[in-house]
């Protein structure tokens, strides 16, 4: 009985090995069948944003799957969801390739899905911007200063008219030339706190409008009564409204102002700095916009890059931000001139030239808002 059972297990352990082979092979073919890349789109492209990471969306086609995803042959990250924002991977301008290697088998084993996708560089970094062409340069006194700027509080002291603005003095400049420029018939503030940027936008507006041209300034926060000073209350194109910042009732009054003021807006998201509360706000204005408007999204200098104020804060304004044109390519254009203008902002990533969506549907990193709902 011992001399036969040796071949027993070497036979099975064959057959065992034969059939782990074949499953394999089909679990393979099964998967190739299954998942497809679709963003990047393959053999197209984008256009090169800096700090803007590469999206990648897997088609599943109600599949599920692990992959390690290659870019340019380098593992990148082990990915199982459908849509992977790759955090500080930037292609540069050039041709890339995708791959997907199942977590099943080995990258020796060669990629499952391939997909390659072309960066191309129509809106150039300003020369003065960055040495490489693809990083912005800041000198590293302008980050020291910035800090100091920060962690000193000196922004808490900062007011309008007597009114507490807690606002970086070189961007409150920087705003009244876009709203010079653009001349918004609609003014959208989320975040009024004490009003004291709501009556500076409100004095600017009147310069803006003094040939008589109708305008409004929305502004909103989750509570007015006792923090806002009266002053704002006494302006009469000024409208406030007391609501959480992503919710069904600002995004039902904008609409109905947009209508009863046609014409460019301009939005300023200074509400709840976290990451995901940034994302809702995104995702219940952009379908509002419309080409020529104009967005500045505050407090992204906190932290999440080089020159943050607040190393460790948690994710941001600046993640949220970026992680949405990530998912939204074309959707907004960096005015980077404006945003580097005086060489530091709180505003990093945050002024944003609205383009339009060329018919594509805007991408919601979060799946559901519940602020949206009646």
């Amino acid at each position: 009985p011992h001399s036969s059972s040796l071949p027993h297990a070497e036979t099975i352990s064959a057959v065992v090995m034969q059939t782990s082979a074949v499953l394999t092979i089909i679990c393979g073919a099964l998967a190739a069948a299954a998942f497809e890349i679709v963003e990047p789109p393959p053999g197209g492209g984008y256009d090169f944003v800096p700090d803007i990471p590469l999206w990648v969306r897997i088609d599943q086609k109600g599949q599920t799957g692990c992959f390690d995803l290659l870019l340019d042959g380098v593992s990148i990250t082990i990915t199982c969801e459908a849509d992977t924002v790759l955090s500080g991977t930037v292609p540069a301008p050039g041709e890339h390739q995708i791959e997907l290697v199942p977590t099943f088998k080995t990258s020796s084993s060669g990629p499952m899905v391939t997909s390659t996708f072309t960066v191309t560089n129509n809106n150039p970094i300003p020369a003065h911007l960055t040495k490489d062409g693809l990083t912005i340069t800041v000198p590293e006194f302008v980050h020291e200063y910035h800090k100091w700027w920060h962690q000193t509080h000196v922004w808490l002291g900062t007011s309008w008219m007597g009114v507490s603005a807690q606002k970086q003095p070189m961007d409150l400049w920087n705003y009244q030339e876009v709203l010079y420029e653009v001349k918004p018939s609609l003014l959208l503030e989320i975040g009024t706190r004490f009003g004291g940027t709501t009556l500076y936008f409100s004095g600017v507006m009147k310069a803006v409008h003094n040939d008589g041209s109708p305008y409004k300034i929305l502004t909103v926060d989750i509570e007015h009564t006792g923090v806002v000073s009266d002053k704002v209350r006494e302006e009469d194109k000024v409208e406030l409204l007391e609501a959480p910042s992503a919710c069904l009732r600002v995004q039902e009054r904008v609409r109905a102002l947009r209508e009863e003021y046609p014409g460019p807006m301009f939005v300023i998201l200074d509400a709840d700095h976290g990451m995901d509360n940034v994302t809702l706000e995104l995702q219940m204005i952009t379908p509002l916009m419309s080409e020529g408007d104009y967005m500045i999204v505050e407090d992204t200098n906190l932290d999440g890059h080089v020159g943050a104020v607040a190393p460790g804060w948690g994710p941001c304004p600046y993640d949220a931000i970026i992680e949405f044109m990530a998912m939204n390519r074309g959707m907004f254009q960096r005015d980077l001139e404006r945003e580097y203008k005086f060489g530091f902002s709180q505003s990093v990533a945050g002024f944003l030239k609205f383009k339009g969506t060329a018919g594509a549907p805007i991408v919601n990193p979060l799946a559901e808002n519940p602020y949206l709902h009646a």
